[in-house]
């Protein structure tokens, strides 16, 4: 089929003035506080130069581009402000509501731009963008199927002159779970409509079936188990039928933070992230995306940094004749080799300094931090200032004694053996408990993932030191006897769908390596309720 080419940004989760938490060692200033409360505010303001740089065809949002819980004026106002720079220069705009930013909430809105288009579920005919005479692209947030609905509304956008319309659609697991409810329900209405006029065995038997038909309704599953694995195939298999149906070229996958890219026969699944994260946790940038449409259909994304805090983890190794001056000069140039963008206001940075004991000790006796938040307050190169908060962390090296016997080197050593123990091996341990209730696994592995075995390590060889060591400086470092790269937690799998880039990553990681790629082609899921893969995968880490 033959499209028209094109290009346009796809935006989601701005979440317009909610304010962004960093670390801080230092005081808070006004002009640091305000930069943190408009963080998500100049996010938009950096989507909105993107779409005007880049001449796009139009502007897309899904979902949560506000909290209408929170009622803010600012969100709101600054909302219309980029929609009238955007009709300003003729961009239009499409929008999906999401959980947080409903239909009721955007029809409350007074005075939207002309250029702005919201695309409402209950309106089962797409929304158009033409060029001239030729409609080029739908969006459309229903979720019929078929040419037409039930009352003959043309559902699917009709082609021209042999050129089809590019067609956007919207995907959740949200919208996935009330399809298998659907499901269930006209499965056990065409069993109870067969069964009519049997006769009931039983009393106890029809509260039974009951029972089973309300558990359906209620979750949309069966009372067998249902693994990871299986739930995720089935949603995949279910976003690959609804492209199908719907002629769909390009799905925003809503309700999730993650960015997720996934190409399918009939085109991409994307869901672009977050233009400005909240914390690290959600992600250490925020970006939108920059979707080409060829004259195929084929949709290639680019990403584009929008967020105003990013956040850094940079490791400093320190030698044994370091000083802190030239370290906070091995600091600097480290900053300055780091990836800038325009859109970058603050930099939340982590710094782990790694060696041996002694000269960090020095280092936090001449007041690292402080050092650090005075001399690398900011950072300005080719007229681009940037606000730097610091967060230090030292993590010394494995230290010895010189008496091999001593109480303080079998301290040591034993040390070294509880490093060996991983996340993921913690992770297994936990899920592997069946009596526990799910409310209870879930606060573990939320604690679990935060485990910082490192900090952990460098408390107690620290607190080791103090203990058994009468004179800190004469700890020598030798890392002979010990591999500190055993320390790197691996990451745990997580949840959901497979993004093109974490199948790139694999790729990368297993190239040369004939069985891995045949591993990965037999196991494309890990059904991560079975604590046995992490102890499998944990021995072939060892």
């Amino acid at each position: 089929m033959a499209f028209e080419p094109q290009r346009f940004i796809h935006a989601a989760n701005v979440r317009l003035d909610v304010p962004v938490s960093v670390h801080l060692s230092e005081q808070l200033t006004d002009e640091l506080r305000n930069s943190l409360e408009d963080a998500t505010l100049t996010a938009f303001d950096s989507v909105v130069d993107h779409c005007i740089s880049r001449q796009v065809d139009y502007l897309l949002l899904s979902g949560n581009v506000f909290l209408e819980a929170d009622r803010s004026l600012r969100a709101r106002l600054t909302l219309l402000d980029g929609f009238r720079k955007l009709k300003a220069k003729h961009i239009p705009v499409f929008v999906l509501p999401g959980d947080a930013d409903p239909a009721e909430a955007w029809r409350s809105i007074p005075e939207l731009p002309d250029n702005v288009t919201v695309c409402y579920s209950s309106n089962p005919e797409p929304e158009v963008l033409a060029r001239g005479e030729r409609v080029i692209t739908t969006v459309s947030a229903s979720m019929w199927y078929g040419e037409t609905d039930a009352f003959g509304i043309r559902v699917i956008g009709r082609g021209q002159d042999g050129i089809e319309p590019f067609r956007v659609g919207i995907v959740s697991r949200a919208k996935y779970e009330e399809s298998r409810r659907m499901a269930s329900l006209s499965s056990s209405n065409e069993e109870d409509f067969l069964n009519v006029s049997a006769d009931d065995d039983s009393k106890d038997s029809r509260a039974g079936s009951i029972a089973v038909d309300a558990e359906v309704a209620a979750t949309g599953r069966h009372s067998e188990v249902e693994t990871t694995a299986e739930y995720e195939a089935g949603f995949r298999n279910y976003i690959e039928q609804l492209m199908v149906e719907g002629r769909l070229s390009y799905v925003a996958y809503m309700g999730d933070l993650d960015r997720l890219t996934i190409s399918l026969e009939p085109g991409k699944v994307h869901c672009p992230g977050t233009t400005q994260p909240r914390s690290q946790l959600e992600a250490d940038s925020g970006v939108c995306s920059l979707v080409h449409v060829d004259a195929g259909g084929k949709a290639t994304i680019e990403e584009l940094n929008t967020s105003a805090v990013d956040w850094k983890n940079i490791d400093l190794n320190v030698e044994a004749n370091a000083t802190l001056n030239n370290s906070l000069q091995r600091m600097k140039s480290l900053l300055l080799a780091q990836p800038r963008h325009k859109s970058d206001r603050i930099w939340s940075v982590t710094w782990t300094l790694r060696g041996p004991l002694p000269i960090l000790h020095d280092f936090i006796e001449e007041d690292l931090e402080l050092a650090v938040a005075v001399e690398l307050e900011e950072l300005e190169t080719s007229g681009q200032k940037i606000r730097l908060v610091h967060q230090v962390r030292t993590l010394p090296d494995l230290w010895e004694v010189p008496e091999k016997e001593s109480l303080g080197q079998q301290y040591a050593d034993l040390i070294t053996e509880d490093a060996i123990v991983s996340r993921r091996r913690l992770m297994g341990f936990v899920r592997q408990q069946k009596n526990l209730s799910e409310g209870w696994k879930q606060r573990f592995e939320a604690l679990v993932a935060g485990v910082d075995r490192e900090r952990i390590l460098a408390r107690m060889r620290i607190d080791g030191a103090e203990w058994f060591v009468p004179d800190i400086h004469m700890l020598l470092p030798d890392l002979d006897d010990f591999d500190e790269d055993i320390l790197q937690d691996e990451p745990l799998e997580g949840y959901g769908l497979t993004s093109d880039e974490d199948d790139e990553d694999d790729d990368d990681d297993s190239a040369g390596d004939s069985s891995a790629v045949d591993d990965a082609e037999d196991e494309d899921e890990v059904d991560l309720e079975d604590g046995e893969d992490y102890d499998e995968d944990e021995e072939e880490t060892e």
